[in-house]
């Protein structure tokens, strides 16, 4: 053994025996910051955050939603849920989206400012009004019954929420088929208005549609949602547009006659400004601009029950207990789906990670990475397979920040964390020793926002560096030595980093580092394994080990 200088530094590969890792890879990386390629130490979080939360819910442990709605109102819950803002532009309602509420047992969701800071959300879309109680003429006997061609009637309504937005159309009876003279008015009785979760405050509608002379259903009156009958007197000539909503069912729910495999869930945006989300086995698109839309024929089936989606290029990942799937297209009138060739299953929703140009989740194997391109795991050469199952990966909850994937897992006897870097080649894997259970992704001022416990962190924006720890590889000599000098090059030595030496496997050295001078190190033994372990909060450049003091500059 004659020794070893270490200029560069890289992060974990726990699949590769230690001494065989590259020269400048850790067997140990915790808190270390290594983008520079010297080590550096990650800023300590902030915990000096304030942050006002809907009225109703608290910051615990149980915590798995965070969602910053705007600066003065946060979104906090115990639930799993998919929140998105509202594709429309200029909305005046500042509408988002909501699925996950409840599980299995409940509904999508929409809310808007006024009424979110209340916690209060009503359910997205709007039912398939019953059939009218009543369609009867007025009078019942036309004067002109000798003289005109009566005209045949066929009516339907919907419902308006206070929002504007419209669902589909009522039944049309046969039995309700009326024939009208030119002295006679059509009386509509409604049925009784639905009730739970519906947004049917002061402002919202039932809208009335007639046939015209060619059958095309058209626009008669926006009738309050109290009222309980209307008088059609409307002239053809008056006739407004065509029915739209004719398939704008509301959003799957927990109605279990209707939707067996349970509520939407994991809602996303999709460019052209529509909404994806999932339920079973089933993708569901909604119409385009009009995310309170759901028609049954915007409706994938996969062969296994979908975990997560998330935006991909032009189009939607599917990812499942099986195969996963891609969806494609700009209008979710015109999407078709293409099943990808990979085993690589998503073992937990909440590891799903949209990184930009691709996206990162966690699979059996380890993280696996999917483009346009394919999927691929691409931490194949850092963790083995047992490896990764060790940190129980179906645990991992998983957020962006700055490029790197900031992951957290619970493997039954600790909950901690990592930070992948999937540009980072050897400096890609290191630890953190701290564990959160949700977290919001902040881009507008790129900040990530994290639950520790009880309290709401910036992530990594603390005004003190974390205490970093980085041990080397094991370096091997045929011939036993004793290296018997050291040198620890730091940009400052407060606060005093620390030096150990390991020679096979016993610590044999601990020095306070507090200059870059040489300093001694112990004889009497001779050894063929070494490793070094450096701790600290201040950068450290170089780790030089040598037998004489010499070699060290040589």
């Amino acid at each position: 053994m004659s020794g070893f200088k270490l200029r560069t530094f890289g992060g974990k590969a726990p699949q590769i025996y230690p001494r065989l890792l590259p020269d400048d890879m850790a067997q140990v990386a915790t808190y270390t910051r290594l983008d520079s390629g010297r080590l550096e130490a990650w800023k300590t979080n902030d915990d000096t955050v304030s942050v006002t939360i809907t009225n109703t819910a608290t910051i615990s442990a149980n915590t798995k939603t965070l969602f910053r709605y705007n600066s003065s109102v946060w979104i906090a819950h115990d639930d799993e849920l998919d929140i998105i803002r509202s594709p429309l532009a200029e909305d005046s309602h500042d509408r988002i989206y909501l699925t996950g509420f409840g599980g299995s047992s409940g509904y999508p969701r929409v809310t808007t400012a006024t009424i979110v800071g209340s916690d209060t959300y009503y359910r997205l879309g709007l039912p398939k009004p019953g059939a009218l109680d009543g369609v009867t003429l007025s009078p019942a006997t036309s004067a002109n019954a000798d003289t005109e061609v009566p005209q045949a009637r066929s009516y339907v309504f919907t419902y308006v929420s206070f929002y504007g937005e419209e669902g589909e159309p009522s039944t049309a009876l046969t039995a309700q088929i009326v024939s009208v003279h030119s002295d006679q008015s059509v009386v509509l009785d409604f049925p009784t208005n639905p009730s739970g979760g519906l947004n049917f405050a002061t402002g919202a509608l039932k809208r009335v549609y007639r046939t015209d002379s060619s059958g095309t259903y058209r626009f008669v009156a926006d009738v309050p949602i109290a009222s309980g009958t209307y008088e059609d007197s409307v002239s053809d000539a008056n006739l407004g547009e065509a029915l739209l909503s004719s398939t704008w069912e509301a959003a799957p729910d927990e109605t279990s006659a209707d939707h067996p495999d349970g509520p939407l869930l994991g809602l996303i945006p999709v460019p052209n400004g529509f909404l994806a989300g999932f339920s079973g086995q089933t993708v569901a698109f909604s119409e385009s601009f009009q995310p309170h839309a759901w028609p049954d024929q915007y409706k994938f089936s996969v062969m296994a029950d979908v975990v997560a989606l998330a935006p991909l290029g032009s189009g939607v990942l599917v990812l499942t207990k099986e195969k996963p799937a891609v969806i494609q297209g700009a209008d979710p009138a015109a999407m078709s789906m293409t099943e990808i060739d990979s085993t690589q299953s998503c073992v937990s929703k909440r590891s799903v990670v949209d990184m930009g140009q691709y996206v990162l989740y966690a699979s059996p194997d380890g993280i696996a990475m999917a483009d346009e391109s394919g999927i691929n795991v691409i931490t194949e050469g850092l963790l083995s397979r047992d490896q990764w199952q060790e940190l129980v990966p179906s645990t991992i909850v998983a957020f962006s920040w700055e490029g790197h994937y900031i992951g957290f897992y619970n493997d039954g006897s600790e909950s901690k964390g990592f930070i992948f870097d999937p540009r980072g080649g050897k400096n890609s894997y290191v630890k953190l020793d701290f564990h959160a259970t949700a977290g919001y992704n902040d881009l507008e001022n790129d900040t990530l926002y994290l639950v520790i416990g009880t309290d709401i962190v910036k992530f990594a924006e603390g005004s003190t560096n974390q205490t970093f720890t980085w041990r080397s590889k094991k370096f091997y000599g045929s011939r036993p030595g004793n290296p018997s000098v050291a040198r620890v090059e730091c940009d400052a030595y407060t606060p005093n980093p620390t030096f150990k030496l390991y020679a096979d496997g016993d610590l044999k050295h601990t020095q306070t580092l507090t200059s870059s001078n040489l300093f001694r190190l112990p004889a009497g033994y001779k050894a063929n394994e070494f490793e070094v372990e450096v701790s600290g909060s201040v950068p450290i450049n170089e780790i030089c080990v040598y037998e004489s003091p010499e070699e060290i500059d040589g």
